[in-house]
């Protein structure tokens, strides 16, 4: 039997002791997490679609995290300024960012954005997302939107289709492209002069938001044609996806991502991650949701960032092909 030196055994014990106790303390500060109050920064102006759900998110996110959660409204530039606050906020897990799809747009379109949307945050969960809606007034006789394409075929010229910003400008051009349309496109700032226009007649097609073509479908002035996406919409189950009619492999939606600055922990975003899945599994965040025609999805980090990555590589693609560039 072999005899230890005691001075050799007390260090072998300082040390085992040592690898425990430093253990214990990183078991300790994880379980601590969160130990004071949550930043969530919205990138745009109050009162607007992504604000309310994320008030939402945030009120249930303090119950379960124990920890009051915050909301900021940091409007301006496409998102630019409130996402360059989450990009340069410290990464301990107490800043968050909550964009819709135009944040992975930006660098597409925006020559020397103050942070890198790939290096500078990461991603932590998307949190739910929703189709776009084609949507016609009364005077188009189509009843969805492979008839539109037929109709804008044997009428070339004749007819236009509306759009808000640029990653809807880029979807229906790739419709329009992809379908050999002969259609005007008009561009529009914003969703709510788009629809109103559309549904007096001065434009043909909407392209928007299915929550802000609602009030428009619920009073006939515009029905719907079509909506993006691999699956219908639970908030417009009759209406049939581009998939369905045959028009192209449409896998597009309005976005709500949550995200956090490079390098916080890996602990707080899956803490974060967990949690908000929870909360959209609630029946009252579930009806939330739904008034913005919004599913959860409440995916995993690494799932969360491979898509982003996937899906900045296909708007990339969009954008040089219909020869969209930084401005």
């Amino acid at each position: 039997m072999k005899v230890w030196p005691f001075n050799k055994l007390l260090i072998s014990v300082a040390a085992v002791a040592s690898v425990a106790l430093a253990g214990v303390t990183t078991t300790a500060q994880a379980e601590k997490f969160p130990s004071k109050p949550i930043r969530i920064i919205v990138p745009y102006g109050a009162g607007g679609g992504s604000d309310y759900l994320v008030r939402k998110l945030s009120d249930k996110l303090s119950q379960r995290l124990g920890q009051t959660v915050i909301v900021e409204n940091r409007p301006g530039a496409d998102g630019i300024i409130g996402t360059n606050m989450v990009a340069r906020a410290a990464p301990d897990g107490y800043t968050y960012l909550v964009a819709v799809g135009t944040h992975l747009l930006n660098p597409l379109v925006h020559k020397n954005l103050p942070y890198d949307t790939f290096t500078d945050l990461t991603g932590v969960t998307l949190i739910a997302r929703s189709p776009l809606l084609f949507s016609a007034n009364e005077a188009i006789a189509a009843k969805d939107m492979k008839d539109f394409v037929a109709l804008s075929r044997a009428n070339p010229g004749k007819y236009s289709i509306a759009n808000s910003e640029k990653f809807t400008m880029m979807l229906v051009k790739m419709l329009a492209d992809s379908q050999k349309m002969d259609i005007v496109h008009v561009p529009y700032k914003g969703s709510g002069p788009l629809l109103v226009d559309a549904a007096g007649g001065a434009v043909s097609i909407a392209s928007s938001s299915i929550a802000a073509a609602i009030p428009y479908l619920k009073s006939k002035r515009l029905h719907p044609l079509a909506v993006t996406g691999l699956e219908r919409s639970s908030a417009l189950p009759e209406v049939p996806t581009l998939k369905e009619l045959g028009l192209g492999d449409f896998d597009y939606y309005v976005t709500y991502g949550l995200y956090a600055p490079a390098n916080t922990p890996r602990a707080a975003l899956e803490r974060m991650r967990q949690e908000v899945k929870a909360v959209t599994s609630d029946p009252e965040m579930k009806t939330a949701l739904a008034s913005q025609a919004a599913e959860p999805v409440a995916n995993g980090v690494d799932e969360f960032n491979a898509d982003q990555a996937e899906y900045f590589q296909r708007i990339k693609a969009l954008a040089a092909k219909f020869n969209i560039t930084p401005e």
